[in-house]
């Protein structure tokens, strides 16, 4: 930002200069942790500015600003993010406390505070002058938003969930003259008069790349944020069956999650019309009348499910506008919230497993353990599946487990045509896209097979590792204690600022001035600085050192010598981390392979399998699968991402290696990839190639295997037979080349050849 506000878009419009404010959009898939993501920014902005800012936090829904609002206060999981900020809501907004305070402050407020065109004889809080306290309504004052000298604070304005931002709200925005925008959606959809101002920064020479922020979904689903693949299930048929599938699925994932001794219970949702006759919405459903004969689908789904189904009716949430009349009540065991944001505190304490929604869901709602969607887009019905799919893709635990089913969101949709389902697919891979190693999407068109879950057929377990970083800890602590104390330090803690300030002395018009010398930079402590370097380049080394060591209490200028030294100690620490840690096998708490997902059309069956078998092997990974079946040992091909992953040691994205396949052997458990080329050239796979054992019953084993032959040098000399790899004494990696993959395969799974 402050590399855009030393030469913003500057033009005229209707005769008058204007300065295009500051404009950036984070696109970024739902559950990625967008305001995390948000407050981080905003955090760095502020440091860059010697004039500390006013960050005016927005969103459309109270549910939405409350939750954020509690997150970033003090005491919020968040609220870290936001070290050294005031936090408070727009309507507690005192232009004394921001005159005399020289920390950033972070105002909080629906779009509906200030969302109304007449403010003259609006009766909005924020419109209204609190003649105790102020001599100016809130919006006047927040236009001025004067520091101690008179001087006007820049003003930095947060929307999240922006697709909701429409043209009227960005002119009232606009009068504050805002020094910039940072909007965050998972569907970006940006109104006109925003627009406009992007023309014109987009005329200064400012690219997409600069104006927009994108979160590679493939991260995302690294991480574990979200579940990694979508399940889409198209239902040409009566609501029943489609619901009835719905209930099968749910009832294998309940069992999956509480054989894995998970603290959750899934749930499911029903997106439908509201007050209408189900499949004829243009002829209203009549409230006066008895239950058992209304049409509503809201009601006919809490019938389905209660009096078919046996669905215990206290599980049972109906969240929506569904009409009804005293002289005909509903049952005592309907539990209606229809109230929207006045009942969500009452709705989200039942904690339900079944909730019915109407096409508009509460904003803010945001449940993990919710896995599987009815949608109702028969008879032309409006609901927007992308609405939709982010209630479901969130991951409970921030994490994926051994049963594939319980990383899937599942979508059952019941359309009328074909067609309708067809748009639906359209809908989901635009919103979800297609790259490599982003969320997995499986189709199955109205009356073709679906996946289905294949049991192990027995307790498979397989050691765990962990990252032991023993000796790296010496060489850690010797760094630290190298470490300048800076506390006391007047001249290397100060870095050479600059700052722009539009100049408004109360009662006059603003003048612009040019960016100029300023006494120093933006300030933060060492050891924000130092444990913010370690995380983006390392986490895990984060482990190791030593925050409370009182020379991180050094205030340090961004840009100063004393600055620099800090990044350089982070990155030092981060190098010896990577360099001395070491993978050990864990003792407790094995891996236990779960259940996998595929299509019984698609599936190879195998003899010796844990599962009956697998789908979408391509030729390498099917020829080596056909020999380790012939060994007769149990083997299991390995789901990428959410199967049994082991730490890697380096600096990049990639954080685990998911091997293609397990075998058991008796001695051990062989973890075999068959891409191995392309990992045996990074200096992590001979820590791989190297667990450390602690328990001497089952050893963990890796091994890499591909195609051709392969010299000394790592160079692949020709195509022919197979080469796997392994460590000579001296600690380099040699390869093995055999011309059939029977060969190879016998000697990877035999121990007395891989003895310790």
């Amino acid at each position: 930002m402050s590399e855009y506000l030393e030469s913003p878009a500057r033009i005229t419009v209707n005769r008058k200069p204007h300065v295009a404010p500051f404009f950036q959009a984070l696109s970024a898939l739902t559950g990625a942790g967008k305001t995390a993501m948000l407050a981080e920014a905003v955090s760095q902005i502020a440091d860059t500015m010697p004039v500390k800012p006013i960050i005016m936090w927005l969103s459309k829904g109270k549910v939405v600003v409350r939750q954020t609002f509690a997150n970033l206060s003090p005491g919020g999981k968040y609220h870290n993010l936001l070290d050294g900020m005031q936090v408070d809501v727009l309507g507690n907004y005192k232009p004394d406390i921001v005159s005399e305070s020289d920390e950033p402050i972070v105002y909080f407020a629906t779009v509906g505070t200030f969302n109304q065109k007449d403010k003259e004889s609006g009766s909005l809080l924020v419109y209204r002058s609190d003649v105790d306290n102020m001599e100016a309504s809130i919006w006047q004052a927040l236009r001025l938003r004067t520091d101690a000298n008179g001087n006007r604070r820049p003003l930095i304005v947060v929307y999240d969930e922006a697709q909701n931002l429409s043209n009227q709200q960005t002119e009232l925005l606009l009068e504050l003259e805002p020094d910039g925008f940072l909007l965050a959606s998972a569907t970006m959809r940006l109104p006109t008069r925003i627009g406009e101002e992007i023309k014109y920064i987009r005329t200064a020479g400012y690219d997409d790349d600069f104006l927009v922020a994108k979160v590679k979904t493939k991260d995302v689903v690294a991480e574990g944020l979200v579940k990694d693949t979508v399940l889409l299930e198209g239902y040409n048929t009566p609501m029943e069956e489609a619901i009835a599938q719905l209930l099968s699925d749910m009832r294998e994932a309940v069992a999956e999650a509480h054989a894995l001794g998970l603290d959750f219970r899934p749930k499911g949702i029903y997106v439908c019309n509201t007050n209408v006759v189900a499949d004829t919405p243009n002829l209203m459903d009549n409230p006066k009348q008895p239950f058992d004969q209304r049409q509503a689908p809201p009601i006919l789904i809490w019938k389905y499910l209660v009096e078919q189904m046996g669905i215990d009716p206290a599980t049972v949430a109906v969240y929506s506008d569904l009409k009804t009349d005293k002289g005909f009540p509903l049952p005592a065991a309907f539990n209606l919230f229809k109230g929207g944001d006045k009942d969500y505190d009452a709705f989200t304490e039942g904690n339900y497993q079944h909730i019915i929604f109407n096409l508009s869901l509460q904003e803010g709602w945001d449940d993990p353990s919710v896995y599987f969607a009815y949608i109702d887009k028969s008879m032309e019905s409006p609901v927007q599946i992308t609405q939709v799919i982010g209630r479901v893709l969130r991951q409970p635990g921030a994490q994926h487990y051994p049963a594939e089913r319980l990383n899937a969101a599942h979508f059952f949709v019941r359309v009328d045509k074909n067609a309708v389902f067809n748009e639906v697919i359209d809908e989901v891979k635009t919103q979800l896209g297609e790259g490599p190693g982003g969320v997995k999407i499986i189709v199955s068109m109205p009356g073709k097979s679906k996946p289905e879950a294949l049991q192990s057929k027995g307790n498979y377990v397989v050691p765990e590792t962990a990252l032991d970083p023993s000796p790296a800890r010496l060489k850690i602590t010797e760094l630290l204690a190298s470490f300048t104390d800076y506390r006391k330090d007047l001249v290397n803690t100060k870095g050479a600022g600059s700052r722009r300030v539009l100049r408004q002395k109360v009662g006059q018009s603003a003048t612009d001035s040019n960016w100029e010398e300023y006494e120093h930079s933006s300030e933060a402590s060492a050891r924000w600085t130092f444990h913010r370097e370690i995380q983006r380049q390392f986490k895990p080394a984060l482990g190791v050192v030593n925050l409370a060591d009182p020379k991180l209490d050094a205030i340090v200028g961004i840009g100063s010598p004393a600055y620099r030294h800090v990044a350089n100690l982070a990155s030092d620490v981060v190098a010896a981390y990577v360099k001395g840690v070491r993978i050990i096998q864990r003792k407790s708490n094995p891996y236990r392979v779960g259940s996998v997902l595929a299509r019984p059309d698609e599936v190879v069956s195998f003899r010796n399998s844990v599962h009956d078998g697998y789908a979408g092997m391509n030729t390498l990974e099917r020829l080596f699968a056909d020999e380790i079946d012939k060994t007769g040992l149990a083997w299991a091909r390995n789901p990428a991402r959410t199967g049994y992953g082991i730490p890697l040691i380096s600096v990049g994205p990639t954080e685990y290696f998911y091997p293609d396949f397990l075998i058991w052997t008796g001695q051990r458990v062989v973890c075999v990839d068959t891409k191995g080329e392309h990992l045996i050239r990074e200096a992590a796979a001979r820590k791989l190639l190297r667990i450390r054992t602690i328990d001497q019953t089952v050893r963990l084993d890796i091994q890499f295997v591909s195609e051709g032959k392969y010299g000394d040098d790592l160079n692949r000399l020709d195509r022919d037979g197979y080469t796997y790899w392994g460590l000579a004494d001296d600690g380099k990696v040699n390869a093995t080349h055999l011309e059939e993959m029977e060969a190879l395969v016998n000697q990877l799974v035999d121990d007395d050849l891989h003895s310790l």
